[in-house]
């Protein structure tokens, strides 16, 4: 998810069939899963892991293109569900005058997801507010929300410009705020309410050319450790997920086994911090969950 470009835009519903009333037998809220920021290395596997245990999906996107991608990837495995159709701007680069109405809740997929999504930029405050009302109206309540949304630009710490560490701190720290801000109406009284923040561990000797990426994910684990208590009282838990190594299928993280991790983060009974790391020489799976 970048800083720059468009507000939000319109909000897209996805799905086999048309939607439905999003509760369960006894007419409760159907527990719902919101990712800011799904990313491309793990998000689709993230939402499955979720869908898989019955949560209604959500997901804010930079783009258009980018949820249109994500409603794909989750549609492949069922051949029905081809050739759906989106309402939703293509370029990502639409006004707030273009938002549509709530999405629509529907299945995905022969496994029975639900996925709605819209379009915000996570620096737009008000827009990004405005996107996750909607979604978390169109998948009937709020249980769990994922901020993965972040920001890399390439500098040296004495040499990058305090503009960008200024640029990607809105996304990277401030955006969290923001998402939290507008989220935790939702998420009070909710049993298992949770807000999961993706990090990395503090590094003293950041990877080279990422000086401001670290400065941005220490932040938000600063940010993490001042909110946890305020949101405890309300009933909302906040994790904090620290993946410590580059996600990919062929590893050292696979996008698999961080999508687990993420699930072993909202289901354990206690913790605030989940730390996942590379698979150790001769280990044939990454050790989940690593709780610290």
């Amino acid at each position: 998810m970048s800083s720059a470009g468009a507000h939000l835009g319109a909000d897209v519903g996805t799905g086999v069939g048309g939607g439905g009333d999003l509760t369960d037998g006894d007419g409760l809220a159907s527990r719902g899963l919101l990712v800011v920021g799904p990313g491309a290395s793990f998000g689709v596997e993230l939402l499955r892991r979720f869908g898989r245990e019955g949560f209604a999906l959500g997901v804010v996107t930079r783009s258009a293109d980018t949820l249109a991608r994500i409603r794909d990837e989750l549609a492949a495995e069922s051949p029905a569900a081809a050739g759906t159709a989106t309402d939703g701007t293509t370029d990502g680069t639409a006004t707030n005058g273009a938002a549509g109405d709530s999405a629509a809740g529907g299945e995905v997929s022969g496994h029975g997801l639900t996925l709605a999504g819209a379009v915000a930029d996570v620096t737009d405050s008000a827009g990004l507010a405005a996107a996750i009302e909607r979604v978390v109206a169109g998948i009937g309540g709020l249980t769990a929300l994922v901020y993965n949304a972040k920001i890399s630009i390439r500098g040296a710490a004495l040499t990058v410009p305090p503009a960008t560490l200024n640029e990607t701190f809105a996304v990277n720290v401030t955006g969290a705020l923001a998402t939290i801000q507008a989220g935790i109406g939702s998420l009070e009284d909710r049993p298992g309410a949770t807000i999961l923040l993706t990090s990395t561990s503090p590094r003293t000797a950041p990877v080279a050319g990422r000086f401001a990426l670290a400065v941005g994910k220490s932040g938000l684990t600063a940010l993490a450790e001042a909110l946890r208590p305020v949101l405890a009282v309300r009933g909302v838990r906040l994790r904090t997920v620290l993946l410590d190594g580059r996600v990919a299928p062929g590893g050292p993280l696979r996008p698999q086994d961080v999508a687990e991790h993420y699930w072993q983060a909202y289901a354990a009974p206690r913790g605030d911090i989940f730390r996942l790391a590379p698979v150790r020489r001769g280990a044939s799976v990454a050790q989940l969950p690593l709780e610290v």
